[in-house]
Parts: C-alpha cells; sequence; structure tokens
C-alpha cells in the first residue's frame, strides 16, 4: 500500500502528558490500529483497488448494497446517518488507515463522504470473505479491529454525556493533531477541512455554539483563527487541561 500502512495511523508522537491525557479522553477520530504482517498487507492489496475521491465525494451511501469495504489511504471521511425525523448525525470521521463500510444484512447503515480530497482503498467482500477464512490470523485481526471501532463509539457515547461542548471540541482539536496530514507542527498549525455544519452534527450541538466555543477558545489565548479553516493550536496543554475540568454549561 504506497500511501498508507493498513490499520496503522499517520500519528505523531506529541509530548507525553498530552498523550497520557488522551488515553482518558474519548477518542474524537478514528485512532488506527497496527494489526496486520507485512505479508498480509500483501494479501490484501492484492484484492484492492485504489480510488481517488474529490471533496464531498460519496464513498458509500445509507440504504445502498455492501459490496465492498473501505480503507482510508488519504485525506479524511465523513461518517454520517440520518434519523427518521431528517436530521443529520455526524458518527465518526475517518483517517488515513482507517476502516470504514460496515454493513448489516449486506447493506451500508451509514453514509460515508470525503470531507477532503481523498484517496481510499476498496476491498470486494466476498473476496474478503474467501481471504480471511484461508488465513484465520488475518480474520482474527479483523476482528479485533472491528471490536476496536465498536469501543470507540461507546467512549464517544460518554463524551457526549459527560462533556460540555467545549470540551468535546478541545478533545477532536488534540485528536487531529496527532495526524500529519493536519498538523504542521513547526507552525502548530492545524488545517480543519470541515465546515462549521459538520463539527455541530459531530459534537451534538449547532454551527451557532461551534463558533462561539472558538471565539471563547481564542479569547482564552488557546487557539487563534488563522482563516476560516485553519488554526494556530497556541497552547495544547491549556486544551488538554481544559478537559479535566468539571463540566459545566457550554
Amino acid at each position: 500500500f504506497p500511501s498508507t500502512t493498513l490499520f496503522r495511523s499517520q500519528h505523531r508522537d506529541i509530548r507525553p502528558e498530552l498523550r497520557a491525557r488522551r488515553m482518558e479522553r474519548s477518542p474524537g477520530v478514528g485512532q488506527a490500529v497496527n494489526l496486520l504482517s507485512p505479508e498480509q498487507q500483501i494479501r490484501l492489496q492484492s484484492i484492492a483497488t485504489l480510488a481517488d475521491v474529490p471533496r464531498g465525494g460519496l464513498i458509500f451511501g445509507e440504504g445502498n448494497p455492501a459490496d465492498l469495504l473501505f480503507v482510508m489511504a488519504r485525506g479524511m471521511a465523513r461518517i454520517s446517518r440520518v434519523s427518521l425525523s431528517g436530521r443529520r448525525q455526524v458518527m465518526a470521521f475517518k483517517m488515513a488507515g482507517d476502516l470504514l463500510g460496515y454493513p448489516e444484512q449486506g447493506i451500508y447503515v451509514n453514509t460515508g463522504r470525503a470531507v477532503s480530497a481523498a484517496t481510499v482503498y476498496r476491498i470486494p467482500w466476498r473476496k474478503l470473505s474467501v481471504l480471511l477464512r484461508r488465513d484465520p490470523e488475518m480474520h482474527t485481526s479483523f476482528l479485533t479491529r472491528m471490536a476496536f471501532d465498536v469501543r470507540q463509539a461507546q467512549k464517544r457515547i460518554m463524551a457526549l454525556g459527560q462533556q460540555n461542548v467545549a470540551q468535546r471540541l478541545s478533545s477532536f482539536l488534540l485528536d487531529l493533531m496527532e495526524y500529519s496530514d493536519f498538523y504542521e507542527p513547526q507552525r502548530c498549525q492545524l488545517s480543519l477541512q470541515l465546515t462549521r455544519f459538520d463539527l455541530a452534527d459531530y459534537l451534538g450541538t449547532t454551527p451557532e455554539t461551534v463558533v462561539r466555543i472558538l471565539a471563547r477558545l481564542e479569547h482564552d489565548g488557546l487557539i487563534q483563527r488563522l482563516t476560516a479553516r485553519l488554526l494556530e493550536i497556541r497552547d495544547a496543554d491549556g486544551l488538554a487541561r481544559l478537559l479535566e475540568e468539571r463540566r459545566r454549561t457550554g
């Protein structure tokens, strides 16, 4: 896989104290794990095809037949679902190395769209099933990865119930800093590819609240908004300390 190592994120090494705090908070974005051996990667590559997806492009659609499993190679994807009332809920953001497109009874239960220009590996489920039957260790690795994603979803549910919006947004920014596609450490600049509407639907709030919280973080000297989609992280430790405060409104 030329662009990424499957199940391995592009996480950079952040300061130990920040990483220790991160282990205690809800991972806002996908955290990939390195599970497959080089030989297994080669076998998986043999049945995968590479596809470029433009910004906003559909990767898979809710309710459509689930013929393919996807692995992010580059960029960011948004996983969402529309409720019966018609409201969109963003379930997760997927980064390089992450799996997406899990089926339920043969159909996709969510929609995956590229937030930024992205590259994905497309793996046919039928060929993958044959490969997993032939390689029990790889089968176990995929089950472990799926269990990991379930735990991430559970942690996010806890965050929605126990953290205020400022804490959830701070956690998301700290998570995003760990990806070299989006964070430039020399300048402390973080590229936000998503809109305030994406953030609001992910954090469980309104776009107006997202703008207000960003302004508060800027006022407190934690970030500086350089453009609508570019932030300077001025105090990462301060963002992390914010997560340790008791929940309050806002």
